[in-house]
């Protein structure tokens, strides 16, 4: 019986120090997000909301061409003011994030 009992206690011994060992592992990293590519993903939004005024033929086309990515950088924020749709929104979000 004594045996038993000392088995019994180094396996809780085992599982308690396996699981301390466990915990005390850093964390792993999160993914890095993927890029917002200008062309394949914010361009069609910009297209569907702000032509023909700002793509080229467009009057605004000299002042803002929004086929630009520096000027939807430049204009950053301001851009949500034809721009509504929650994930369209995100992803210029994303996009502005990003560092060129």
């Amino acid at each position: 019986m004594r045996t038993a009992l000392i088995s019994a206690c180094l396996l809780a011994i085992a599982v308690a120090l396996g699981l301390c060992s466990q915990a005390s592992k850093p964390a792993a990293p999160a993914q890095a997000p993927k890029r917002v590519d200008f062309q394949t993903q914010v361009r069609p939004i910009l297209e569907a909301h702000c032509q023909p005024c700002h793509f080229a033929g467009g009057k605004m086309y000299a002042r803002l061409p929004f086929d630009r990515p520096e000027t939807i950088h430049t204009l950053g924020e301001k851009m949500f003011t034809r721009i509504k749709d929650e994930r369209e929104v995100a992803v210029i979000r994303s996009f502005l994030a990003q560092q060129q």
